[in-house]
Formats: structure tokens, C-alpha cells, sequence
């Protein structure tokens, strides 16, 4: 007789959760949701609950599988519906996450600061923007570190604050290209007027009169210029005043120079670069005065200028031959101090065949004073043989260093004998070892010290 099987049709087995948590009336709910959809609900991006939610029922503890009930549900939400209670869940809830989900997020949000400071910051030097290389290595030099939760935008503000304060880049935020329209009133309006009134209160808002361009007509009703982005809402604030009657508009979010860097322009920017080096050094040391750097700058960018007029080599041609130039250098260089090593190491062998041939002649005179004969593989036989010397047998191991033939024991214990190390330093100099009557007899402390 065959025995039924009886199999649950309704288990729905929750694999690759994650939790979204919610703590209300003193109860705590749950609703099981799939892994990286809860950013894309919140996001807007997705809007099925059913891509979210592995399923629509409420829990008190997922991971033990306990329901809410109706009646909790109605005295907590005010519902009785899972459905709408998941929705509050989801979007009020606190999410758990994976250590690699959130390796992933701090990766992806420094990537974006990291991109929206390469974007919109520049080297006030040659007004280029930086790489993104460059930026994450100085991001890491500055110690700089994301927050999982903050806005971006002001994680970006408070990286470019970072980096200015830490002097790890030369950089700052790139200016707007702006222009305010003066717009058309009835009856005869002076536009001349207005717009000297607009030019007046831009300056005290804190733009400066170079980064102004002042029209070629007087009757053109815009006054475009370069502002900084911090000055952008009181820019905004004064284009609203009733007396100048004008709208704002953005030609170029991010000023920067492109392409191709002339000569000219090039050797001035290193030339100002110099100068700023200068006047550093001068308010550490008092030692130049600036009008004798100025002359100086001045005159080493005239002198380039002229030799770059005068010679059509090309700006990689240029850079090529110094190039070589310093390979060669550094290749001299580099023969010089080999030649130096090579003399070392030449005086450093001398000597070292002087402390062995003294060291020999030492042991020799030793051998002499002591009547210690030497053998023809360079070792020495006293003439009463050693008490530890015993004729090869099988039981018998040989010391290769000083000589003679131990028992296992005695194997051992002459391995970690001073008259044993002594040998071994003795023949790491090149000098033959000696007996252990003679170890016995010279002064060997002075040798381990």
C-alpha cells in the first residue's frame, strides 16, 4: 500500500532578501523586498511593487517568517490594506544592506564627486580643467571621504574647500559666462543709463570690471560677463530690481580655455607661475624686491619669445630635444656615479685582502708559537690529538667545518658550541679554522663581540 505525500503548495521560499524596516506604535514591520530595486522605487524609476516586493504581505520578523495581523495593521496605519502598508514602508522604512551594496554606493558617489570637480573646477593658472586621475589621487591625498546619505552637490563644495585648504591642487570653481538683458519699456528708455546702473550694482555684488565686457554699441540691451557661481542668486536678485528691469540668462555654465596652447600665452603663465613663487619667498626671506622680479620675468619672456620667433621648431620638436638633453644628462650622471661605485668597491676588496692575508699570517705565527701542523685540505692537526676525536665508525657523524667525529649527542651539542661558530665565522673570512685546544687558547670574546 503506497503511503501519500503530502507536499505544502503554498510556501513561498524568500531567497535574496533584503529588509525594509519600519518601527511604528511600538511594533516593528518588515516587508521582504529584492536586492537593488528599493533605490529604483524611491528613485521614481520603478513604479511596479511587484518588480519590488518578493511579496505583498506585512511582516513582524522576516527572517522567522511572522505576520502582522489585520487588526495590528489597522490600530498602527489606520489601514487594513498590505498593499498600501508595503508602499509606506518602502518609502519611510530603513533599508538593510550588504557591505559590498555599500562598498558599491560610496564607489559610485565618489565617482560622481570626483566628475563634477573635474567639470566645473580649473587651475586658475591656465584656466584648464584637471583629469579625473588627477583629481582622485589629490581627493586621497586630502583625506577626503564620502558620505553615504549627504547630497552630492555638497559633497562636491565641501571636496573643492577641502582640497583649497589642504593645498594639495591649485584649484578653483570655474566662472559663469552670464549676461543680463535690459528689457524694453514703453516710451523713450535710456538703455545707456540702465545699463550703467546694472554694471555699478554687478560690481558691488562682486564682480570684477575685467570680467565685464562692455558692448560695442549703446544700444545693445546686454551686458555680458564673468561671475563667479557663489554670486549667482545675488546676481539673480539684483536683475529683478524694478529700476534696471532685466532677466538673466546663462550663455556657459563652465569658463575654460581648450585645445591647442600657444607659445605666448604658455611662457606668460609659467612666467606669472614664477612670479607667484617669488613673492612667496620674499615674505619668508625679505631678500629680492618685486620690482626686480618683475624685470627679470619680464625680460626672460621677451628673450623666449624672441628665440621662439626666431627658430621654427616646433613646440613638440622643442620638447623632444629636451628631452634628450636631459637623457643624456641623466646618463652621464649615471656613469659618473658607477665610475665612483666601481672605484669603491675596488678599495673596499683591497682591504678586505689585507684583513685576510693579516688574519692568516696571525694564525700562522699562532701555528708556529702553539707546534700545530697543517694539513693539505688547509685544516690543522695538533700533535696530541683531541680528547673528541674518535676514528669514523657508523655511529659517528663528521664536522666538515672543524674537524673530527661525534656521536648523535655530541653531534648536536657541538653545532651550538662556541669553538663550532667560531670555525664558521673563521671560514666565512676565508681563514682555515683551528682545533679545539687552540680555540681553547685564544681569546675568542673579543671575536663575538
Amino acid at each position: 500500500m503506497s503511503r501519500q505525500i503530502n507536499q505544502p503548495v503554498n510556501q513561498v521560499r524568500l531567497t535574496n532578501v533584503a529588509v525594509v524596516r519600519l518601527s511604528r506604535g511600538g511594533n516593528r514591520f518588515e516587508v521582504a523586498c529584492y536586492r537593488n530595486k528599493i533605490v529604483n522605487y524611491r528613485q521614481g524609476t520603478e513604479t511596479d511593487l511587484s518588480e519590488v516586493l518578493q511579496t505583498t504581505t506585512v511582516f513582524t520578523n522576516v527572517s522567522k517568517g511572522q505576520f502582522a495581523k489585520s487588526s495590528l495593521l489597522q490600530e498602527c496605519f489606520g489601514t487594513a490594506d498590505e498593499e498600501e502598508v508595503c508602499r509606506f514602508i518602502l518609502e519611510k522604512g530603513e533599508v538593510q544592506i550588504s557591505d559590498q551594496e555599500r562598498a558599491v554606493q560610496l564607489e559610485s558617489t565618489l565617482r560622481e564627486v570626483a566628475s563634477m570637480v573635474s567639470e566645473k573646477c580649473i587651475n586658475p593658472s591656465n584656466r584648464r580643467p584637471y583629469t579625473m586621475a588627477q583629481v582622485r589621487d589629490a581627493m586621497k591625498s586630502a583625506g577626503f571621504m564620502v558620505h553615504p546619505t549627504r547630497n552630492v552637490k555638497q559633497q562636491f563644495l565641501d571636496c573643492v574647500r577641502l582640497l583649497q585648504d589642504r593645498k594639495v591642487l591649485n584649484i578653483e570653481r570655474a566662472k559663469m559666462l552670464l549676461a543680463v538683458v535690459l528689457l524694453p519699456s514703453e516710451g523713450n528708455d535710456n538703455f545707456a543709463e540702465r545699463r550703467r546702473i546694472a554694471v555699478s550694482l554687478l560690481m558691488e555684488a562682486g564682480v570684477a570690471d575685467a570680467n565685464i565686457k562692455h558692448p560695442v554699441e549703446e544700444s545693445d540691451p546686454r551686458v555680458v560677463f564673468e561671475a563667479d557661481p557663489s554670486l549667482y542668486r545675488q546676481i539673480e536678485i539684483i536683475t529683478k530690481d524694478s529700476t534696471i528691469r532685466a532677466r538673466l540668462e546663462i550663455i556657459q555654465q563652465c569658463v575654460t580655455d581648450e585645445g591647442d596652447v600657444p607659445l605666448g600665452s604658455e611662457l606668460e603663465c609659467r612666467a606669472h607661475e614664477q612670479l607667484h613663487q617669488q613673492k612667496q619667498s620674499e615674505k619668508s626671506q625679505g631678500a629680492v624686491s618685486l620690482n626686480d622680479v618683475d624685470s627679470s620675468l619680464s625680460r626672460q619672456l621677451q628673450s623666449n619669445l624672441i628665440v621662439s620667433e626666431k627658430a621654427s621648431i616646433p613646440i613638440e620638436e622643442t620638447n623632444a630635444i629636451g628631452t634628450i638633453a636631459n637623457s643624456r644628462k641623466a646618463q652621464k650622471a649615471a656613469q659618473k656615479k658607477s665610475k665612483k661605485a666601481k672605484r669603491r668597491e675596488k678599495e673596499e676588496q683591497v682591504e678586505r685582502d689585507e684583513r685576510i692575508a693579516a688574519e692568516k699570517e696571525r694564525q700562522r705565527a699562532r701555528a708556529d708559537r702553539l707546534g700545530i701542523a697543517e694539513d693539505t685540505d688547509g685544516r690543522e692537526q695538533t700533535k696530541e690529538k683531541s680528547d673528541s676525536f674518535r676514528g669514523p665508525n657508523s655511529d659517528t657523524k663528521p664536522c666538515n667545518t672543524c674537524g673530527g667525529n661525534f656521536t648523535p649527542g655530541e653531534y648536536r651539542a657541538h653545532f651550538r658550541s662556541d669553538w663550532h661558530r667560531y670555525n664558521v665565522k673563521l671560514k666565512m673570512k676565508g681563514v682555515r679554522p683551528v682545533s679545539e685546544k687552540e680555540f681553547l687558547l685564544c681569546d675568542s670574546d673579543a671575536f663575538f663581540e
